[in-house]
């Protein structure tokens, strides 16, 4: 009985309550007010109408409209006002002006690193890569920066643990998911005794990612111990487009001159202390150097969002001075922008092609045009493989991303599916030139939703040991044929078929 009682009253429950109640009143009342008043059906008809038409002009993806006009036909009235709700991803005006403020209060330190890629020998395909974060985000590029590929999440896990173990100066720490046990517990004993020896250490994590497992007053409880604490976006019983938007990016900064990105959150699943859905393979990307200077750019913009802190940069940019080959270029994603960079990135990747393409990811869930080029890519002889996982953590987006294996497959597309669990890793690599590590999943929220941020790798040493990597994974897992894709059950592929018009919406 009391295990029923916790479970009421959490946060998270109250607030999924609360929230569905919202919706079912909505939809009631329109209902009702429409089934009484011949009248304002008809206007509720001509609302649904300008909605689609709102829809149809508007300027996001294309397989996003059609998810929300197939939601208007088939919740009438009550889809329309949820689009005028939660249909515009590039988020609350209000946001947006705070963001656009805070963006322009980091761009000065950035553009006094300038594009280094101007003065450096890089292919004109992946040139226009670099040249675009640049123009979008001014997001700089560098060449001295030491690049290390850690996989599986214990690997990682260790490594971090070396590094914030020696911290001198500071310890930044932004992540989606935070869960107690053997993992944040170990990196929170190193946090205290860093703040007892004078470090400004700062924690920042997303309220949806880690509402079933951290208390509401858990901010308060760290700033007790001396580490800064900030809570992104918190999750509010009531319509609102904000809550669509979650901090989804992972990032470690340790005295401006290391830093980490990938896939990886602090639970104990990504390190397989836990078993969740079998074995969990996933992955990190280690910096050390110049590149560090935009993930220090990165947390500490969110910090002044959240905070309105002043924010001295300059006193947060790497001291150590490293050499190394290739090209490293941090970026940070979010749906502020027009410009969605991941998506464009991925997309150009893939067309500029010519030997292989190899992909990570737990979710597949594209649009046409990514679909189209995978295709295109594998239909000319580009070898094309992705590895999803075997044992999904979500089962409606598992039966998404098994209804688009056929169209690829048939056109040569290699499919994998790890056997020993889930992959939560998120990397393309190309060709031994191009590499992308980082936060962002094959799948709309990443691409359009979400706050996410990746490195673009151009000839580093770390291509290799992602190549390596790549091929220890598909060696652990099964490839997918035609034949496995009509065995599927008659459930699976209905709800592929029913849920597919929506998919950008989940």
């Amino acid at each position: 009985m009391k295990r029923v009682w916790n479970i009421i009253t959490r946060k998270m429950f109250v607030a999924a309550v609360l929230f569905l109640l919202e919706i079912i009143l909505l939809i009631f009342m329109i209902f009702i007010l429409g089934t009484l008043s011949i009248f304002f059906g008809i206007l509720l008809y001509i609302f649904s109408l300008l909605t689609v038409l709102l829809v149809n002009n508007s300027s996001n993806n294309p397989a996003y409209k059609v998810s929300w006009i197939n939601s208007i036909i088939f919740i009438p009235f009550a889809g329309a006002i949820l689009y005028i709700i939660f249909g515009k991803h590039h988020t609350t005006k209000n946001m947006k002006a705070r963001f656009n403020r805070v963006d322009k209060n980091g761009r000065e330190c950035l553009l006094q690193m300038g594009n280094i890629t101007q003065k450096v020998d890089i292919d004109c395909n992946y040139r226009q890569i670099v040249d675009w974060i640049w123009k979008v985000s001014k997001q700089s590029s560098y060449t001295n920066t030491l690049t290390e590929f850690l996989s599986p999440g214990e690997v990682y896990f260790k490594r971090l643990i070396k590094d914030l173990k020696c911290a001198k100066k500071n310890i930044f720490m932004e992540f989606f998911i935070i869960c107690p046990g053997k993992m944040w517990g170990e990196i929170v004993d190193i946090l205290i005794e860093k703040v007892k020896e004078g470090l400004d250490v700062r924690l920042i994590y997303d309220d949806l990612g880690t509402l079933p497992f951290l208390p509401a007053d858990y901010p308060e409880y760290m700033e007790k111990l001396g580490i800064k604490t900030k809570v992104f976006n918190i999750i509010k019983p009531r319509l609102d487009a904000f809550m669509n938007n979650r901090d989804h990016r992972k990032i470690v900064v340790i005295d401006g001159n290391i830093s980490y990105t990938g896939g990886a959150n602090l639970a104990d699943e990504y390190i397989n202390e836990v078993e969740r859905f079998g074995y969990w393979q996933d992955c990190a990307i280690r910096l050390e150097g110049e590149a560090t200077a935009s993930f220090s750019v990165l947390f500490l913009r969110m910090w002044y969002y959240l905070s309105n802190d002043e924010i001295f940069y300059s006193e947060y940019m790497p001291t150590k001075k490293v050499e190394a080959s290739g090209v490293v270029v941090p970026f940070g994603d979010n749906p502020i922008r027009e410009h969605h960079l991941h998506d464009s990135i991925y997309l150009k990747i893939i067309t500029c092609a010519r030997k292989y393409i190899y992909i990570q990811t737990p979710y597949l869930v594209m649009d046409y045009e990514l679909t189209k080029a995978l295709i295109f890519a594998a239909e000319s002889g580009v070898e094309v493989c992705i590895i999803t996982p075997k044992i999904p953590d979500k089962f409606y987006v598992h039966v998404m991303t098994r209804s688009a294996y056929k169209e690829l497959i048939k056109a040569g597309v290699k499919i994998y599916e790890f056997t020993p669990g889930f992959v939560h890793s998120k990397l393309i690599v190309s060709d031994d030139l191009v590499g992308i590590v980082g936060s962002a999943n094959f799948d709309f929220r990443s691409l359009y939703l979400h706050f996410e941020c990746s490195v673009f790798l151009y000839k580093t040493d770390s291509l290799s040991q992602i190549y390596r990597d790549f091929k220890r994974v598909i060696e652990k897992s099964e490839q997918i044929t035609i034949e496995n894709c009509d065995r599927r059950s008659f459930v699976q592929k209905f709800l592929g078929f029913v849920l597919k018009p929506f998919a950008p919406l989940m």
